[in-house]
């Protein structure tokens, strides 16, 4: 079987049984509402292959799903790094009007820390965009530290880029060290995301005038496995051997 790469890696950072609930949740959405999708480019043909995807990532057992499971820890990191950047982004957005303000003659414009692409939950992207507006951060530091805590807020972008860069190099090499077990793994579960996120789209134009039935087509029960994902993996981990030693 020919690996996707493109859908290795988009498999590879999401939780495996969210995925399935969700796509067992838009498989029957799919055949619920067969007839206008299909008028929006959703055939029936799709639902039966996302059916089909569905039903591999269920039935993911013994050396498959202990693989995945053996490195999915890289993925929750990289997902938690993931939040704590968005998080970072977030407070920024909300801080810089007032703190703009509050700096003039810098040069700098809410436009300077604006996204030229939707940022999603991409890693290079995000990491590439904390670094083009660190400089005016910088700037701004004096202004937006009100905003955080007192600290400057370029600190605490350079601790959210450098924990994401790093939780996405120790996911890089844990995809290529990988068995093919788990690579054919991730590739259906970046196929089974792209469905969802097609099908999605197809109820957005089938579903245009309708928004309580489009509003259903979303991917909540994923997004709550992603959040979830890190916490249950700590929970689940088993006690250090001896306490550690208390920070001086």
């Amino acid at each position: 079987m020919t690996l996707d790469n493109r859908l290795v890696a988009k498999g590879s950072r999401e939780p495996r049984a969210g995925l399935a609930q969700q796509g067992k949740v838009h498989v029957g959405l799919a055949t619920h509402h067969a007839a206008p999708l299909a008028a929006a480019g959703w055939a029936a043909a799709d639902t039966t292959s996302l059916q089909a995807n569905v039903t591999t990532l269920e039935g993911a057992v013994g050396t498959q799903a202990q693989a995945y499971d053996h490195a999915d820890h890289t993925s929750s990191a990289e997902s938690h790094a993931l939040d704590e950047a968005k998080d970072f982004v977030r407070k920024l957005r909300n801080a810089l009007p007032r703190s703009l303000r509050e700096t003039p003659g810098t040069g700098l414009t809410l436009d300077s820390f604006r996204v030229g692409d939707t940022l999603g939950r991409s890693t290079p992207k995000i990491s590439k965009y904390l670094a083009e507006i660190r400089p005016g951060v910088v700037t701004l530091d004096p202004a937006l530290a009100k905003h955080f805590g007192g600290q400057m807020a370029s600190i605490e972008l350079d601790a959210v880029k450098s924990a994401l860069d790093h939780a996405d190099t120790a996911q890089e090499l844990a995809r290529a060290n990988a068995p093919g077990e788990t690579l054919a793994l991730y590739g259906v579960m970046g196929q089974v995301l792209e469905q969802i996120e097609d099908l999605n789209r197809s109820a957005g134009i089938a579903f245009a005038k309708d928004p309580a039935t489009r509003a259903k087509f979303n991917k909540d029960i994923l997004l709550r496995a992603r959040k979830e994902r890190p916490k249950k993996k700590a929970e689940a981990a088993p006690p250090p051997a001896a306490p550690a030693a208390p920070t001086p």
